[in-house]
Formats: C-alpha cells, structure tokens, sequence
C-alpha cells in the first residue's frame, strides 16, 4: 500500500513556530458537508429567487469558514468581470456585533456595511431630504446629521446597485433579534427587523445571507410570515450514527493529519470515535482542538500529536454536553418526522378524507380465468 504524501512542503517544518501555526490556522478543508452547502448557497446567489438567504448550523460547525470562502469563491469566479471593470465588488461581508443593551444600533450596522464596500467619506453623508428643515432648526448650512441613518442607507442602496454587488454576506446574523422590547411582543419587534432587512435586499437588489445558529432558525419559525420568505440552507454537523457521516468525518481526520506540520504524522484515524466524541462531529470544533494540540505539542518539543495531547487539549465534559443538546435541538428543526406529517394531514383535513375513503375491489387480474368459487354437485 502507498502511503500518502503530506498536504505540505517538508521544508515547513524547519520554519518557525508561528509560520508552522499560520499556515494549518489560515488552511480551509473543503469537506463533503461545507462543499455540499457551499454549492447550494452559491446557486442560491447566483440563480435563487430569495433575496433572503439563511445559513445556520450548529456552533463550531464552520460556518464562519464558509462565509470566507464563499467570498473567495465568488471573487475567483468574477475575477474576469473585476479586471475589466475596477469598480466592481461583487460580494461582501461584516460579522454583527453582540447589540448592547438589547437595542439594535442600524446606524452602526450601516456604517459597517459602507465600510465592507470601502464607501468613501461615510462620516460626512448628507440627508438631502431635511437640508432646508435643518437649516430653519440650527441655523447652520451644514446639514449633516450624526443621529439618524437614513442617508447611510441611501448610500449602501447607491453602492450596491454601483458596485454591481451580487450579495451582502453576514456572519452571526442571530444578533439582529437578540433586542429587548417594553411594548411589543417579540413577534412583531422580530417582524419589524425581518422587513428592514427584506426592504435593503429588495430595493438595492443584492441578496443578503445570513449566517448564524439555530437560535436564528428558532426566530423564523415561530412566524409563518417570515419563514415563507426566506431561503433556507442547513448546514449539519457529522452524525456518526450515519455509515456515510462516518466515513466522511474519517476522511476529515485524514485530511487534517496530512495537514499538520509536526516531525511524524499522527494517527488520527485511530482514535477517531474519541475524536467525534470531544468535537461532536462539528468540522470548526475539531479544528480548534486540533490548533489547541499542535500548539502544546510545538512548545512541549513533541515530535508528533498523541492521545494524551488530544486529551489534555480536549473541551470539558460540561461544554460538549451544551453544544451537543443545542446542537441536536436545532437538528429538530430540519427533520420531517411521521408524527408531525400526521398533525398536518389531520389539519388539513387530508388525513379524514383518507380514512373515508372505501377500498376499492380488486377486479380479475388475468381476463378468461374464472375465480375461485363453489361448483354445484349432484343431480340437477
């Protein structure tokens, strides 16, 4: 049997530590559950009907490493159209911060977005709209107004359709419903968000994703107005109880010992049950232990990464257990189960209808054989 080569240059490892780190932190593993979404969420780009896509998954499971190489991805397939014409950005992203207080600051995450298309002089916009009110009120001829954001938004609308942007990527996006509302229910304040962002995606027609955990599921399923006008895409973690899953994650455990830059190859395929049990079959788990490990073997002088590495490097017990439930919760979401099937058909009036319905009687199956039945005997 032929071994197989390394997924790097021998001469890595004479280089220094941070060289050795920055080269296995920045390398991206195109595995079969991010390359299978990947393809889905690029289509949905480039073809979908939605102008609002969602992208969730499980903590740790890599979504913010998708949300890179989308945006790689997809200047690599313009590369010809950006040459020719400089001015095209046909995608970019931000990560939303936690909101402060519960409140949503949408000056702050307009500011970010201009920021993301390298919008010049965003600090001096002008809302054109009130210049002779503000003039009347201040009796100043500047009219530019640091406490409200409607000509941020005219201006990411301006961009987008200039910059020719095919869509707005955001990662963490389960941050625009973390608010917290006195007044209304969190129905409609979730509503009120939805329709802001569905409002920036349809006037500036540039799609926007969003990517975040089942928490921002969880938001959109709780109302049928907001879940019918968005695009989902679910990006799962490995189960090992699927023969398929398995064999990929094992694949994944290859991948990332031909990666890693230490003296000997480590055995990772050999304690792979453990290996799916501290990282819960999430491809961004596994990668930061992974870190975590080639970082204490490097400074401990160890030639290689061993299972006592794995396992002093391994997440507490208690952690795993919260990501697990959360995990498998969310998964929820995404399964067709017989017992819902049911509760719908029942609603529906389907299931009912079903029930009444008389068998029909099977007519002959072959045409000139007789059924079976009783011949008369005897005497006529």
């Amino acid at each position: 049997m032929i071994k197989q080569k390394r997924l790097f240059e021998e001469d890595l490892l004479s280089k220094s530590k941070k060289e050795r780190e920055d080269f296995f932190n920045d390398f991206t593993v195109s595995h079969p559950k991010m390359k299978q979404v990947s393809d889905e969420l690029k289509n949905e780009i480039y073809k979908g009907s939605q102008n609002i896509i969602m992208v969730v998954g499980p903590s740790g499971v890599g979504k913010s490493r998708l949300f890179s190489a989308t945006v790689l991805s997809v200047l690599k397939d313009m590369e010809e159209e950006t040459e020719k014409d400089r001015s095209i950005i046909p995608i970019s992203g931000i990560e939303l911060p936690n909101p402060d207080l519960g409140k949503f600051n949408w000056k702050d995450f307009y500011y970010r977005v201009l920021s993301s298309l390298r919008d010049p002089l965003i600090d001096y916009k002008i809302d054109v709209t009130n210049i002779d009110k503000k003039e009347k009120k201040n009796n100043s001829n500047n009219p530019l107004n640091a406490n409200t954001a409607p000509e941020l938004r005219r201006s990411i609308e301006s961009a987008f359709f200039n910059r020719k942007t095919k869509a707005l990527l955001i990662d963490e996006a389960q941050h625009f419903f973390k608010i917290n509302s006195e007044k209304r229910g969190s129905s409609e304040q979730n509503q009120r968000q939805f329709n802001s962002i569905k409002s920036l995606a349809n006037m500036s027609t540039t799609k926007i994703v969003l990517f975040g955990t089942y928490d921002l599921n969880a938001v959109f399923n709780l109302d049928g107005q907001l879940s019918r006008r968005v695009k989902e895409i679910h990006f799962p973690r490995y189960d090992y109880t699927n023969a398929e899953d398995r064999r990929y994650f094992q694949a994944l455990l290859l991948t990332f010992q031909k990666l890693l830059p230490v003296e000997k190859e480590p055995d990772l395929k050999k304690y792979s049950e453990y290996i799916y049990e501290n990282s819960i079959g999430c491809a961004g788990i596994l990668k930061n232990w992974l870190q975590r490990c080639f970082s204490d073997a490097i400074e401990k002088e160890e030639k290689t990464i061993t299972y006592q590495n794995l396992k002093r490097n391994a997440l507490q017990t208690k952690k795993l257990l919260t990501l697990a439930k959360e995990a498998i919760t969310g998964e929820y979401y995404f399964s067709d189960n017989k017992k819902e099937k049911s509760e719908l058909q029942t609603l529906l009036g389907i299931k009912n209808e079903k029930a009444n319905e008389k068998p029909k009687r099977k007519n002959n199956p072959k045409p000139g054989i007789r059924k079976p039945e009783r011949d008369t005997v005897g005497l006529a």
